[in-house]
């Protein structure tokens, strides 16, 4: 007789009986009496020499779309990934990782479905409706991580996209900024669209008009490309103020506006979202709204572990709010104009 046998006899997945023959915590007192008479009635023993060796195994489907998000955000993704792993070992479970882009989705996501291991913890970045759809081929315990997952049946999570917005734009209007603008994503994933209503709530709370938007790409030399570009086909009015999508975005675009002229702070605040490393030693210094990797990664695996206890508890959503982080490139708002950019192209 075989763990997975006593699982299946049980109704259970194999790390939970694991759980009850290791004693450890982590499961009800139903459930533990239930596995206990089934092991004392088949006069199961665990072999001594494995005892310390029993491992479960989670799943990781990391999905990327177009990779802007999920691997030229520096290191953002990469950092959760990490605390994910520690937690999944401290845990004792093994961390296997699973990678797809939009070709290679649909197989990806039925071998996962085939053979989801004891539970999935899935990037959902980049994912749309077309990828969630597939997502639910997945009969196992399964959270989803960076992505709102608005109206779905799944667990879930996410950093707090509007409230981050919302208080970047407030923190910029406390500064006496009463000309807010936006550098938005030209790259729509869930995350910013969210971000995009915190931005919109935040103006009309303040009874503020809408700025300048300019859609930027969200690489650092995307960003630093459109912006030049912006900059040279036309007069832009860039206001006192700017919230970014994320640091990459904003950091790239201060590249752009540097070789055009403008001083920052002394011209324009930019305020970014995630705190990325390249934040810290940007010039100037970037300040943003940081957000918890270690937090995203600890609880993911959390939450995933009372999944495979608990398939039967109403499904949850946990959204963790941001850290303001100020630096260099905000200050307080000092009775200027803004400036317009009257450069050409060449």
């Amino acid at each position: 007789m075989t763990i997975k046998e006593i699982a299946a006899l049980t109704g259970v997945s194999p790390a939970t009986v694991s759980l009850v023959l290791n004693n450890k915590e982590g499961v009800s007192d139903e459930t533990r009496k239930r596995i206990q008479k089934v092991v004392e009635e088949l006069n199961y023993a665990l072999p001594q020499n494995r005892k310390k060796h029993l491992r479960g195994n989670i799943r990781f489907l990391k999905y990327a779309a177009h990779g802007m998000v999920v691997e030229e955000n520096q290191g953002f993704i990469a950092s959760i990934i990490d605390h994910i792993e520690v937690e999944c070992r401290r845990c004792s479970y093994d961390l296997i990782m699973t990678g797809c882009n939009r070709e290679t989705a649909p197989d990806t996501f039925r071998m996962v479905a085939a053979n989801p291991l004891d539970g999935v913890i899935v990037l959902g970045s980049e994912m749309n409706e077309e990828q969630i759809q597939m997502m639910y081929q997945i009969k196992a315990p399964m959270v989803v991580i960076d992505n709102p997952m608005s109206y779905e049946q799944v667990d879930a999570i996410v950093m707090a996209n509007e409230d981050i917005a919302f208080e970047a734009v407030h923190y910029l209007h406390g500064l006496g900024h009463r000309s807010i603008g936006y550098f938005q994503s030209s790259v729509r994933v869930a995350n910013f669209e969210k971000r995009q209503v915190g931005f919109q709530a935040a103006l009309q709370k303040l009874d503020l008009k809408s700025a300048a938007v300019i859609p930027l790409t969200p690489t650092l030399q995307g960003a630093y490309r459109d912006m030049k570009a912006a900059l040279a086909r036309e007069s832009v009015v860039i206001p006192s103020g700017i919230f970014a999508d994320n640091d990459t975005i904003a950091i790239g675009a201060m590249k752009a506006l540097h070789e055009c002229g403008y001083r920052i702070p002394s011209d324009v605040s930019i305020i970014g979202v995630d705190d990325i490393p390249f934040s810290a030693i940007s010039t100037p210094a970037l300040t943003t709204m940081r957000i918890s990797r270690s937090f995203i990664g600890k609880f993911a695996v959390e939450m995933l572990l009372k999944r495979i206890q608990h398939a039967e508890y109403p499904f949850c959503r946990i959204q963790t709010s941001g850290q303001l982080i100020e630096r260099h490139s905000t200050a307080v708002y000092s009775d200027q104009t803004e400036m317009t950019s009257t450069l050409t192209a060449g």
